[in-house]
């Protein structure tokens, strides 16, 4: 008895029909750009040098495009080329806070005054985004001081507020923003206001 070892067979099956899909969705991708455009695949054709069978196979995810050849159909209809890719890119988390709701947290610096509702936290393999709705109310003792890793912005919405990152003290009012490397010690200087409310996004690394 003949036994024929089918492993290879079943280890690509995934793959090739990862691969298949993928030419779907760019086919796809090109199909609506040049609908949008108002082309036909002739007019394309034309404009782009791909000859009117490829565009045509493309579409229909029947071939694998080279980046040369979506580059030129993409300049062809003025668009981005990275449009093509859009449907391809996984969403593996989202995070939806609605108007008045959120997480209230306690964090380090409260006895500062500091109120912290959390809005949102998202993470992917090689970072973490957090975003904090932060209000400071008077009176405030204390001048606390965080460092941490990543990057951070704040966006002021309501009152005044001196705050410190590094050696420079910012004050800041309503519509002002602050983006600053975390790892440099940063936190309020002084209350400027019987309230004031910022929006605090952070990135850090994983």
């Amino acid at each position: 008895m003949q036994i024929t070892d089918n492993s290879d067979m079943h280890e690509d099956a995934p793959a090739n029909t990862q691969k298949h899909s993928l030419d779907m969705l760019v086919g796809l991708a090109v199909r609506n750009a040049r609908a949008q455009a108002g082309m036909t695949l002739a007019e394309l054709s034309a404009k782009s040098g791909i000859s009117t069978p490829m565009i045509s196979k493309i579409e229909r995810g029947q071939v694998s495009a080279s980046l040369s050849t979506l580059n030129a159909l993409a300049s062809a209809m003025n668009v981005p080329i990275i449009n093509f890719f859009a449907e391809t890119v996984e969403i593996n988390e989202v995070t939806l806070v609605k108007a008045g709701e959120g997480v209230t947290v306690r964090r380090a610096g409260s006895t500062y005054g500091h109120s912290y509702k959390q809005l949102g936290h998202v993470s992917n393999d090689s970072q973490d985004l957090e975003s904090y709705l932060i209000t400071l109310e008077a009176p405030v003792t204390g001048t606390p001081i965080f460092q941490h890793s990543g990057v951070e912005l704040m966006h002021f919405i309501e009152g005044e507020l001196s705050y410190r990152i590094g050696d420079e003290v910012y004050d800041l009012t309503a519509g002002d923003t602050l983006s600053f490397d975390a790892s440099v010690p940063h936190g309020p200087v002084h209350i400027n206001s019987a309230r004031a409310r910022f929006l605090t996004v952070i990135s850090r690394p994983r």
